[in-house]
């Protein structure tokens, strides 16, 4: 399933929102720091760049909402960019509630389930993981999460069905390597860089409920 906005320009690392503007002009509108996304309620959902973005205002102050994609009808992906640290928001297109997911969303084959990964430094930035497994029904539920204590990087590569993900890993003493994230009988496994066997982190519903505003 697409999710980033055509044609997807790129601009200083991050996609540009033009593209959605022009996409979906009729759900999504930016007025100066406001940017305005229908709801399926017939309301809207105003989400507004701090006054800091103004051209005078103080760059280290900055927070900024960027659209810039959708999955499906379901939601919204906003990239927020404060002066450091970007993160991707999902927005529910029903609700307008927010949930933040660091990275992604890269959706299974038959879209049940989609992973993310935080590309954040945890030392600046405070992650909650590096890895999260969302299932993706009404609402998303993380599932599962892995953070690593040390320096570890991941990348998705693909999802081999629904209950596997290739993806590419390092760390500050194994170079990139193909590596992958499992779900098993026992749940989700991810094989590490060093070649060691983790099991993460189950999460229950109640700890996974999404951030509303």
């Amino acid at each position: 399933m697409r999710t980033l906005c055509r044609p997807l320009e790129i601009r200083d690392g991050a996609p540009e929102e033009s593209a959605c503007l022009k996409e979906q002009p009729a759900i999504a509108r930016r007025d100066g720091r406001k940017l305005t996304l229908a709801l399926a309620n017939g309301k809207t959902k105003v989400i507004t760049d701090a006054r800091e973005c103004e051209p005078e205002g103080p760059e280290a102050a900055c927070i900024s909402y960027r659209l810039v994609g959708h999955v499906g009808d379901r939601h919204y992906i906003v990239l927020v960019t404060p002066y450091e640290c970007s993160y991707v928001m999902l927005v529910d297109r029903r609700t307008g509630a927010e949930l933040n997911i660091g990275s992604g969303p890269f959706l299974s084959p038959t879209g049940k389930r989609f992973i993310t990964i935080d590309p954040r430094d945890d030392g600046n930035c405070g992650i909650d993981y590096r890895i999260g497994m969302f299932s993706y029904g009404d609402t998303p539920r993380l599932e599962w999460s892995y953070k690593p204590e040390g320096l570890e990087q991941y990348e998705v590569d693909t999802w081999i069905g629904d209950n596997r993900v290739r993806l590419q890993a390092s760390s500050d003493t194994n170079k990139e390597a193909p590596t992958d994230l499992t779900r098993t009988a026992q749940g989700w496994q991810l094989k590490r860089p060093n070649g060691e066997i983790s099991t993460g982190s189950a999460v229950t519903p109640a700890q996974s409920a999404p951030i509303s505003r």
